[in-house]
């Protein structure tokens, strides 16, 4: 059988021709035309319309045969099939054809019997159910996938059996159906919780409408905006969406967009998206302190040094859903971790800041700072006693029963608060306990002489001693009171000599300066009454004595002595290092917690999924020149022709064109954030500072 050669009879439709066995099938044609007469995009659906026809087509200029409409048999039997499904059965039987018909030239059975058919332009219309020729087709409804896509299979059978000249006819053809616009899918950049984010949508009608929701987690969904036409819109995630990431610095959600066309929901397209979380959002606090040591409070109203200690107390909370996991707080040069402790007596004079820094579950901190001034502190301290003797006005005399003591030290005012007494007391050496003289101070330094006594017998010898004390505690100073002074004494037993003063004891007992020209020799051991002198030619005030002892320094030593580095290790005053360019600073913490500028390099994995957004419909042209588009002479078809060359041509450029692509998944966690040891190997033991 011969295809049909030329136009198709109706403008628009696409040919499909059928294969017709018998020994005049050149000269016969047998065809399908369809054409897709409208698309729903409610529905999904393409309805698709097409003629069967029948008519001499070539190899001679007419063809004569008829076979009258007989119920009985089935010749003219003819049915239409879209995807194997029958969607048209002809009713009538019969067919007639002679001339060969044309498009604006042809009579059908609707104007003439197949009986009288002979010698006309005759087109056998084959779809012939209707009773008029307008009407005389069929139609079909194809439902698309949900996408908007399909291909489909349309094919005919006929039977045009004539003798041995015709027989049966069949065609085929797959089609691949216009895309019908479907759901839309969002584009939206980066979304931080709190700003403004512009979703972009790109509807494939303009007459679509479109409800945009989102979810974070297991939070309730928000409705962004409901059966919108606008195209761009401006969306602000509440910062309340962070609940549902309590340990992240994002939260992962998603962005449902439904497509209604005539407010009919067409679908709903998913978009996964993350949130960044602001780097505003950290946990919140508040610190208080206050003197530990409340008798101290009482009495000074101030914090004093080395003697008053931070009570300190931290109240912290996560916001939208984290959890506090840290406290790290550092004052006075040490470091201490929770949310309630007493620090370590305070050692920096002047003003001094107590910094608690927070972190929560995401990783997040604020700093929570508070300032205080530690007024300065230092011991009493008795700095020179020298004594003589003097009659009731003071003068001095050899024989006098008075004592002049003369005494220089200090007492810290601390903010004129301080307490402040100053003894001066007196035994004979034989004597245990001292009879003491309390003097008024009306100044903090002291430097003045002070009579004492009456009756100091001037055959005896006394020890005096200076008390300097202030509220937490006392300093002494002392030296010994002579005898009257002689040049030689015997002692009234024979057994004692003193040479520059009385002689008291039976030994040899100098009271003046000497000097010995030549060696000394001691065959018995040699006792000094007090060590004083010793102990400050070898720790002067100031210095510092290691010992594994707990035992206060001053019970053998003398002097006062304090304890010192409590906790600390101590390193050598470096004039060009300002971390250690003064005397007794303090620095350094127990535990550390790396910042992100003090972790090594690193990396971390990722898991997740990319999806790329379609970016629209677009289309090619051919490059100009190269080829040609139009229908040929008597041609049913389009074509394109290459000059009669088979070499291969590129078509010209669409325009360039972008594609968004939205990121879900999780970047794998590291680390814990928690403190971490900062110590050197260690040993310990007391540290003893002199300070009078």
């Amino acid at each position: 059988m011969a295809n049909w050669p030329y136009e198709s009879i109706h403008d628009g439709y696409t040919i499909v021709n059928g294969s017709l066995s018998g020994t005049a099938a050149s000269k016969i044609s047998c065809w399908l035309e369809y054409k897709i007469v409208s698309q729903s995009v409610v529905n999904n659906t393409s309805t698709i319309r097409f003629y069967v026809f029948l008519a001499t087509s070539g190899n001679t200029s007419q063809f004569d045969v008829y076979c009258n409409n007989v119920d009985s048999n089935s010749r003219g039997a003819m049915s239409v099939s879209v995807d194997g499904s029958v969607v048209y059965n002809r009713t009538s039987r019969g067919f007639a054809i002679s001339r060969i018909p044309y498009r604006d030239e042809y009579i059908t059975q609707y104007q003439e019997p197949y009986d009288t058919a002979l010698g006309y332009q005759y087109l056998m219309i084959l779809t012939d159910n209707a009773s008029t020729e307008s009407e005389a087709y069929g139609e079909c409804t194809v439902a698309h996938n949900s996408d908007g896509t399909r291909q489909t299979s349309i094919s005919f059978v006929a039977n045009c059996t004539y003798s041995s000249a015709i027989g049966s006819v069949s065609g085929s053809l797959s089609i691949t159906l216009p895309a019908i616009p479907r759901v839309t899918t969002p584009s939206v950049p980066s979304v931080t919780l709190g700003n403004v984010a512009t979703i972009t949508l790109t509807p494939a009608s303009s007459a679509f409408l479109h409800t945009l929701r989102a979810k974070f987690g297991s939070r309730a969904e928000t409705t962004i905006a409901a059966q919108t036409s606008t195209t761009n819109i401006s969306w602000t995630p509440s910062l309340d969406e962070a609940n549902a990431a309590p340990n992240a610095t994002s939260v992962a959600g998603t962005l449902y967009c439904d497509t209604y066309s005539n407010g009919v929901l067409l679908g709903t397209t998913q978009t996964s998206i993350t949130a960044a979380i602001p780097a505003s959002v950290v946990p919140t606090g508040s610190i208080w302190f206050s003197e530990a040591e409340e008798e101290l409070a009482t009495q000074f109203g101030c914090f004093v040094q080395r003697k008053s200690k931070l009570s300190v107390s931290i109240s912290a909370a996560g916001v939208y859903g984290s959890s506090i996991s840290s406290i790290s707080t550092t004052v006075n040069g040490a470091t201490y971790s929770g949310n309630s402790f007493t620090t370590n007596e305070l050692t920096t004079v002047g003003s001094n800041t107590i910094r608690a820094t927070v972190t929560d579950s995401r990783g997040r901190t604020t700093v929570l700072t508070g300032t205080f001034e530690v007024v300065a502190y230092d011991s009493p301290s008795v700095q020179s006693v020298s004594v003589f003797r003097c009659d009731a006005a003071g003068n001095a005399s050899n024989t006098g029963t008075y004592a002049m003591v003369a005494v220089t030290g200090a007492i810290s005012s601390v903010n004129n608060k301080n307490t402040r007494v100053l003894k001066i007391g007196y035994k004979r050496k034989s004597e245990t306990y001292y009879t003491d003289t309390t003097i008024a101070l009306s100044n903090y330094a002291v430097n003045g002489s002070y009579r004492i006594g009456g009756s100091l017998s001037n055959q005896y010898t006394y020890d005096i001693r200076v008390t300097l004390g202030d509220y937490f505690g006392e300093a002494y100073g002392y030296t010994d009171l002579s005898t009257a002074e002689v040049i030689l004494s015997v002692r009234s037993t024979g057994l004692g000599l003193a040479v520059g003063k009385v002689a008291e004891e039976d030994s040899f007992d100098v009271g003046w300066p000497a000097r010995f020209r030549e060696n000394v020799q001691f065959d018995d051991s040699l006792v000094f009454s007090s060590v004083l002198w010793l102990a400050n030619l070898i720790f002067p005030v100031g210095s510092i004595r290691m010992t594994v002892s707990a035992a206060d320094e001053s019970t053998f030593l003398g002097g006062t002595w304090i304890r010192w580095g409590t906790g600390r290790v101590p390193v050598g005053v470096n004039l060009s290092d300002t971390n250690f360019s003064t005397v007794e600073k303090t620095g350094g913490a127990n535990t550390h917690t790396l910042s992100a500028a003090e972790m090594p390099s690193h990396n971390h994995s990722f898991s997740g999924s990319v999806t790329v957004n379609a970016n629209g419909a677009h289309t090619h042209q051919a490059s100009a020149g190269s080829y040609k588009v139009g229908s040929g002479s008597a041609s049913t078809y389009y074509y394109m022709t290459n000059g009669g060359t088979t070499s291969g041509q590129t078509t010209g450029s669409g325009g360039s064109h972008d594609h968004t692509g939205s990121v879900s998944g999780s970047v794998g966690s590291n680390g814990s954030g928690a403190t971490h040891n900062n110590l050197q190997p260690y040993i310990t033991c007391y540290f003893w500072k002199r300070t009078t």
